[in-house]
């Protein structure tokens, strides 16, 4: 009877370090590391695909916008800017902002337009083009995202009115928009005509701005 009971506890006991080997944390993966690899015999380097860190830096490190009174201009990550002029055909500014930006979210034609007929495209981040006769002739920018642009000044949604006259001239008046200002072949809103009152929206060349 006792070596029975022996038996039968030994039995226990191993079942119970089973069950506690079984329960103890999994050894931790190791660090997943980058490697280069041939492909076959070919001697061209292949190498895995980024980490998403290292994508989403890649991703921020696209060419930016900058604003102008005659246009946009791709500033890319080594310096170089890329001009995108009013009067180039539609194609061409379409392509090099969706470089930057993706392409357009929303496109169409807006006929009752101060200037006329125009054509739009309107891209993520409150940045939308204007084209007549197939040439890009104007850009508008709204606040849904300040701070995402500027000019080469500095000057963007959400900057104040004391940080618009230190870079530029301006002059004030009351609109049936409001608190609009212009700046050479700039145009905007501003929140109030407090030295703190912010950009509200900017835009230059021909627009289908309501009034």
């Amino acid at each position: 009877m006792r070596n029975r009971m022996l038996g039968r506890r030994t039995r226990l006991a191993a079942a119970l370090v089973a069950l506690l080997a079984g329960c103890s944390p999994a050894e931790p993966e190791q660090n997943a590391t980058r490697s280069i690899t041939f492909q076959g015999n070919a001697e061209e380097l292949i190498l895995p695909s980024p980490a998403p860190a290292e994508a989403n830096a890649a991703e921020a490190a696209g060419p930016a916008i900058n604003l102008a009174p005659d246009g946009l201009s791709l500033v890319l990550p080594s310096g170089a800017a890329r001009q995108v002029t009013f009067g180039m055909p539609r194609a061409d500014a379409t392509r090099m902002i969706a470089a930057a930006l993706g392409n357009p979210i929303e496109e169409g034609d807006q006929q009752e337009c101060g200037a006329g007929a125009l054509s739009f495209a309107n891209f993520r981040d409150g940045l939308g083009l204007y084209f007549e006769g197939g040439k890009f002739a104007g850009w508008d920018l709204d606040g849904r995202e300040g701070g995402r642009f500027a000019t080469a000044a500095g000057v963007g949604i959400g900057s104040t009115r004391k940080q618009l006259e230190s870079a530029h001239a301006i002059t004030l008046e009351d609109s049936t928009l409001g608190i609009e200002f212009t700046s050479g072949g700039l145009s905007g809103l501003l929140s109030t005509r407090e030295p703190s009152g912010e950009i509200t929206n900017l835009w230059a060349g021909m627009t289908c701005i309501a009034r």
